[in-house]
């Protein structure tokens, strides 16, 4: 029995081999795209989850500068102030997340490895533990260290580690302990231990340390939050831990938006829910087929019933063709795994072998298909209990099949309406005058005192226009942001609180090359005093200004010039309020020290910025590199220092690059399901009314009339699925948008050109069905009916 069943079932996916090809693919990639992106989102979620009491560990973050506005950069003291003021905590820790020290030198061979700065407290929080040796690498100011277990089989072999030693540079340290290391999913993996300096220990401003807390169980945590938040450390501290809140250790990765990612969370969610939009859109179509295949056959059924067969074998046999497709499906998306795996791995950062990712893939997968043969069996009883004189008698009915085409074309046009929007908000990004600044074809250098660089970038062909910014701060990237409070202000209320500006320190020459954009007012000039200062539009809406030009602010600015906003940072981080103005004559004041990871100075950096010819950036980096031996230009971690700053400016627009590219692999495949599910249901539609089209002709009716008649039907399906996905879209897409400073808009010319694209490709593909049914001999047909 299984054997003839299954010679049916070949048979019938053979004679429709088009349908059942098309919904092996879009199964195939539907299932592919979302079980990886659902493993995705669960490794996101599990980070840090390992720890005992991961569901009482929170990180506490401070209200900042910074471009989203907060940061869990801390002051040093914070761990031990809250322990001691909060009876909710009872541990609190600090540490200074693990930097990546690409030399370290043992016995003559160079490894990398994470150093992470901790105290005792850590131990008390995070599941770590010590394996050997002593916890004197803790001191302050020794050179003792702490190393994990891999680390040490990796560097050491199976010898013991304690009393080993390593350098980076020219200092040396001593492995005194062993500890057990943390897991890959961490927010804060490391290789290496060290203490922290008592000169940390100060309420001072601070640039990496994390405040990590353990709250009692049973707490009031909204009530607790609250608590921290309205929180006055006291004033000499204020600026060092203002408006504290907390995250949990478990979301911080995908929550916190100052980590660099190469796809947002959010945009993962979408790509999850793509996926899940193309299965639902190739079962729909899968399953229409396949019911309507059904409905043709109806009568063989009955006659099977009327000698004999019962129908446990008539569901046999239509089960084992549905089986059938299915596990052609998963083969397909067990190959497309195979074949994306690594560039999935690339891009996720997942620590995973490809037989765990094909497992926990193949686990959702297989709960996919589980709901779809639910669903068909629910369509089969649905049959089962319909009279057999209505079975064979009953007119055919294909609302189902329009049904599923509205569905199939508003997921097909929806997709396509989203892809070509994102599309659209990049290319605005790129060439819209918002941006309040020019940043293509402008370079970057950091050079370590390069008295006489800008003279040698000059003698480039490729340059344009170079300047000697010694000092200023570099536009793209971005670099760390200086603020200034102020309380007095032309127009001050006595109840106005006090405003924070972003200061911001440029020349002439700077504000031309980047080509700042005037609103009102001047801009400065090399004779004006360092009184006078631009600002942009929020400052001067922030002042509460109409007319800002003339107005003074902090007992010592005027205002001499109004700009746009200057949009050098993410595009999804609204505007702050920025004052510009001269740097002070003392260049000292100005002066960028950097340090190596170990705490010891490493160079005094000097920013040269340039112009080039539009598609030379790659011969222009290639000859400035050649200038190495000359100048000594500053190397962070193996990467260079000389920047493109629209390659700067492209990588806050990473995610949004990655999720056009698998949004657009989703519209293409969700298209063409949309396109042959219209030729294989004008398929079957027209082998159901062969009769009538040949009694049409029989009676006047030319072929013309007769495509006439389907393109009246089937565009009219079109519209009605375009018109319900081009609301939804657009509200989405609103939403969407309303995440970035500076949006485009969606012209009418998006909603004719997808529908338009889409009626040419229905009217080549099913006006060539229709045409060959129409010009068939009706009397040919009518012998065989």
């Amino acid at each position: 029995m299984f054997t003839h069943n299954l010679k049916i079932a070949f048979r019938n996916m053979w004679k429709y081999k088009n349908q059942t090809l098309i919904s092996i693919i879009g199964l195939a990639v539907g299932f592919t795209c979302f079980a990886l992106a659902t493993l995705w989102i669960r490794y996101e979620m599990t980070f840090d989850s390992f720890h005992k009491n991961a569901e009482r560990i929170y990180v506490v973050y401070t209200q900042s500068s910074s471009q989203t506005g907060y940061s869990r950069y801390t002051a040093n003291p914070l761990a031990a102030h809250l322990k001691a003021t909060f009876p909710e905590i009872v541990n609190a820790t600090r540490l200074i997340p693990a930097r990546n020290i690409s030399k370290i030198t043992v016995d003559d061979t160079d490894f990398q490895a994470l150093t992470i700065m901790v105290d005792s407290s850590f131990f008390k929080i995070f599941d770590v533990k010590l394996i050997e040796g002593s916890m004197n690498f803790l001191i302050p100011e020794s050179n003792n260290r702490a190393i994990t277990q891999e680390k040490a089989r990796l560097w050491f072999g199976n010898e013991s580690p304690i009393g080993k030693t390593y350098n980076i540079g020219d200092f040396e340290f001593t492995i005194t302990a062993v500890v057990s290391g943390m897991s890959a999913k961490s927010n804060y993996p490391f290789d290496i231990m060290l203490p922290f300096r008592t000169a940390a220990d100060r309420w001072t401003a601070t640039s990496f340390e994390n405040t990590i807390i353990e709250l009692a169980p049973g707490i009031d945590l909204k009530a607790f939050e609250k608590k921290l938040y309205e929180y006055d450390v006291g004033s000499d501290r204020n600026a060092y831990a203002r408006k504290m809140f907390i995250m949990p250790l478990t979301k911080i990765h995908y929550k916190d938006e100052n980590i660099p990612r190469e796809v947002k969370f959010q945009h993962i969610l979408i790509f999850a829910l793509s996926g899940m939009l193309v299965v639902l859109c190739s079962l729909f179509n899968y399953l229409t087929l396949f019911v309507s295949r059904f409905r043709l056959r109806q009568k063989e059924l009955a006659l099977r019933l009327v000698c004999g067969a019962s129908w446990r074998s008539l569901f046999s046999m239509l089960l084992v063709e549905f089986t059938l497709t299915k596990l052609f499906a998963i083969i397909t998306g067990g190959v497309l795994t195979q074949l994306t795996y690594q560039q999935f791995l690339k891009l996720s950062k997942i620590k995973m072998n490809f037989s765990a990712i094909y497992l926990e893939s193949l686990l959702y997968i297989i709960g996919i298909i589980l709901l779809s043969l639910l669903l068909l069996c629910l369509l089969l009883l649905f049959f089962r209990y319909r009279s057999l004189n209505m079975t064979i008698h009953r007119a055919n009915n294909n609302l189902s099949r329009k049904f599923s085409l509205i569905v199939q074309t508003f997921i097909s046009v929806g997709f396509a309406f989203i892809t070509i929007v994102i599309i659209k908000q990049l290319h605005f990004l790129h060439n819209s005058n918002e941006m309040g600044f020019s940043f293509k074809n402008r370079g970057s250098i950091i050079v370590e005192n390069g008295e006489g660089f800008a003279d040698r970038l000059r003698q480039i062909p490729e340059i344009t226009e170079v300047i000697d910014a010694r000092q200023l701060r570099n536009m793209l990237p971005q670099e760390r942001v200086r603020t200034m409070e102020f309380g007095s202000w032309d127009g001050k209320s006595f109840d106005d609180e006090n405003i924070t500006l972003e200061q911001f320190y440029v020349t002439p020459e700077f504000c031309s090359f980047y080509d700042f954009k005037l609103v009102a007012g001047e801009m400065l000039t090399a004779a004006d005093p360092d009184s006078l200062v631009l600002i942009n539009e929020k400052t001067a809406k922030a002042f509460g200004w109409y007319e800002p030009i003339g107005k003074h602010f902090g007992n010592r600015y005027t205002v001499k010039g109004v700009i746009k906003h200057v949009y050098n940072f993410a595009p999804t981080i609204p505007a702050r309020p920025v004052f510009y103005l001269r740097p002070p004559h003392d260049e000292e004041t100005m002066t960028t020290i950097f340090f190596t990871s170990e705490g010891e100075v490493m160079a005094v950096s000097r920013l040269v910025l340039f112009k080039y010819y539009e598609g030379m950036w790659e011969t222009c980096k290639k000859k400035i590199e050649q200038l190495k031996d000359e100048f000594k230009m500053l190397d962070f971690a193996g990467s260079s220092s000389i920047y493109s700053a629209e390659e700067e400016y492209n990588k806050y627009l990473k995610s949004e690059r990655n999720l056009i590219m698998l949004l657009s692999l989703v519209s293409a495949v969700c298209v063409l399901i949309c396109v042959f599910g219209f030729v294989s249901l004008v398929s079957l539609t027209c082998e159901e009314r062969r009769k009538e089209i040949a009694i049409r002709k029989v009676n006047g009716a030319t072929a013309s009339d007769i495509l006439g008649m389907f393109a009246k039907e089937y565009f009219l399906l079109l519209f009605i699925g375009a018109a319900i996905a081009f609301p939804a879209g657009y509200l989405i897409m609103q939403r969407w948008l309303e995440h970035y400073a500076i949006r485009t808009n969606i012209p009418v010319w998006i909603y004719l050109s997808i529908v338009l694209a889409l009626a040419l490709v229905i009217v080549l593909c099913v006006g060539w069905q229709v045409y060959r049914s129409s010009v068939e001999n009706p009397v040919e047909v009518l012998k065989s009916e």
